[in-house]
């Protein structure tokens, strides 16, 4: 009899403990009035840093820059429900309770727009779904091809790192002193499990380049577990252990932020990743990594359809390309479901404005498992491709580097080498510096669903800026359109001619000027250096003729 009555209260006790599991909304506002903050006074809500990107590339503040109006959080607060996230740049809180009938209350307040159920572990249906992670993890990783035995000393300083940072020529890149110095990068990932105990980031800690880490995804609040892909990725960029293994920014700086859960897989995520880029934007971010992507979640009834990936659908792209009009460089993995029934790229990678990188291998083979992107679409994605088969990265578990395979690690190679390309050339806004890398990329003429633009070359997309860097104190000259199809008007010049050279320097031709245009439909389709000759001096620039 008291084993019965001892079953029948351990029953009551999980059954109460499942009745009290809270549930999650997102709260939507109509707008931000009554706000404490203004637009006339954004160093109230914004770091100087981020201040300055938007002086620098003449970007005007919007309304998705102020915080949630503070009167309205505390107001729904106050119903009786626990608000755990302010996602600002769609006016959205993220709450969770276990009455349900509150929601009444909230949507009764007179500034309340809407509310969206978000499922959770406790309300989730169980799927045969594989994380976008899990899928990372259980790939075939390919060995790397053996290193010539001739080295020469940065083959010795860059270890088994060397061959990816070769396949995208970023050596001289980093030889012309370019390593990321006083560029910002934000890492959104699942975790950074063991980045605080690696000699292989003693580097970044030593001089103050980890700026800081958060966890917007765990209430445990702790970015140091959760993951270590996050790990991983950031080793692709940051590492720094001479003679083992040295990234593609090594002496840039980086936030940790944790948006993801690697549990589970819920739309709740896409609002995390929203939290965390508006966060990364605040503190002067001049470039995310995101090695994530989202279509299909535990709960079916989230998932995303092929219809979806238009760049303009989803909360996540939406929010990346609004992080890339505050002027920040958002790099995304394109995925991995390759060799699977989805096949093509997921969300964010779909955005207009995201650099959606591709893997290959070491010979410059598309991977199997790099998404494509979509038939249909007009936008070439993926972008551009890197190393994503047998990527060298740090192993989180002990002082020592490891393989792993997926477009996550891709990404981040391209991200690091890019923060350094842009370093060399701060005067250039994002969209410029994406369009620059793509035009210098193997197949910029002929891109396709598989590779993007190809495999990008950092050395010539560094010369394409212009031959004299030293003269930027002379007024440039102006040309436009870039790209362009026929004519390329160029003003300020002296000349009656300019000079066409293709990206090896070789001299195409001589055009004249009518008119302050010239005609390039004799020229084929491809990257190209002008040289002309101005009032002050002779001055060169990278064009696109399509």
């Amino acid at each position: 009899m008291k084993k019965h009555i001892l079953f029948f209260l351990i029953f009551i006790s999980l059954t109460s403990l499942a009745q009290i599991a809270p549930d999650y909304y997102a709260i939507t506002f109509t707008d931000k009035n009554d706000n404490p903050y203004s637009l006339d006074a954004p160093q109230e809500f914004l770091t100087q840093r981020s201040i300055d990107r938007r002086t620098r590339y003449d970007i005007e503040y919007h309304i998705s820059d102020l915080p949630i109006t503070p009167t309205y959080v505390e107001q729904v607060s106050a119903v009786g429900v626990t608000v755990f996230s302010r996602v600002k740049w769609i006016n959205t809180i993220l709450i969770k309770t276990t009455d349900a009938s509150l929601l009444d209350e909230i949507m009764a307040l007179p500034f309340v727009e809407s509310y969206t159920k978000l499922p959770n572990e406790n309300s989730a249906t169980t799927s045969n779904f594989k994380t976008f992670l899990e899928l990372e993890a259980a790939l075939v990783v390919n060995e790397k091809p053996v290193r010539n035995t001739n080295k020469s000393a940065y083959e010795l300083t860059y270890g088994a790192a060397l061959e990816q940072i070769e396949l995208i020529n970023g050596v001289p890149i980093h030889e012309a002193g370019f390593k990321g110095q006083g560029m910002v990068i934000s890492v959104l990932d699942g975790g950074f499990q063991g980045v605080d105990e690696r000699i292989i980031f003693d580097s970044l800690w030593d001089n103050g380049r980890i700026l800081g880490a958060r966890d917007f995804a765990s209430e445990e609040n702790n970015p140091f577990s959760g993951s270590t892909h996050g790990t991983k990725v950031l080793s692709t960029m940051g590492a720094y252990w001479p003679n083992e293994m040295i990234g593609t920014a090594p002496e840039a700086s980086y936030w940790l932020l944790r948006t993801e859960f690697t549990d589970y897989e819920y739309i709740i995520e896409e609002y995390n990743w929203l939290v965390g880029a508006a966060f990364a934007d605040s503190v002067g971010t001049d470039l995310i990594n995101s090695s994530l992507g989202y279509n299909v979640f535990d709960d079916p009834a989230m998932d995303h359809d092929w219809d979806d990936l238009d760049g303009n659908t989803t909360i996540v792209t939406n929010g990346a390309d609004l992080a890339a009009k505050k002027g920040i460089l958002v790099v995304n993995s394109a995925g991995n479901s390759g060799g699977s029934s989805w096949e093509y790229i997921t969300c964010p990678a779909d955005g207009d404005s995201v650099f959606t990188i591709g893997a290959v291998n070491y010979n410059a083979d598309i991977a199997y498992f790099s998404s494509r992107g979509l038939p249909s679409d007009p936008r070439v994605k993926p972008n551009v491709c890197a190393v994503g088969s047998g990527t060298v990265v740090a192993d989180p578990y002990y002082d020592g580097i490891s393989s792993s395979s997926g477009t996550s690690f891709s990404s981040p190679t391209i991200a690091g080498m890019t923060a350094c390309l842009w370093q060399a050339n701060i005067e250039l806004n994002n969209k410029q510096i994406m369009e620059l890398i793509e035009s210098s990329s193997s197949q910029f003429n002929n891109p396709d669903i598989d590779y993007g633009y190809g495999i990008p070359n950092y050395e010539v997309a560094n010369n394409m800026v212009g031959i004299i860097q030293t003269e930027k104190e002379i007024k440039r000259i102006k040309y436009y359109p870039n790209p362009v199809n026929l004519m390329l008007t160029i003003e300020g010049v002296s000349s009656s001619e300019v000079e066409i050279y293709d990206l090896n320097g070789a001299l195409l031709g001589v055009y004249k000027i009518a008119s302050n245009q010239i005609d390039l439909g004799s020229l084929k389709p491809g990257a190209y250096i002008a040289r002309v000759v101005t009032v002050d001096n002779s001055q060169s620039f990278g064009f696109i003729k399509q």
